[in-house]
């Protein structure tokens, strides 16, 4: 879930407590995406362009 008015994150993930990221936090990635990388703010940065 984001959140728009803080620029952060909600997970959730099966079986676990949902976990809030922010910044410069990794989200998880499927993973046959393993090795990349994505933080919260490429995220509202890639946004911001639409």
């Amino acid at each position: 879930m984001l959140d728009s008015a803080d620029e952060s994150i909600m997970i959730f993930e099966p079986n676990k407590l949902p976990e809030l990221k922010e910044k410069q936090d990794i989200l998880p990635v499927l993973s046959v995406l393993e090795n990349w990388q994505l933080t919260v703010a490429d995220v509202f940065r890639w946004l911001s362009f639409i």
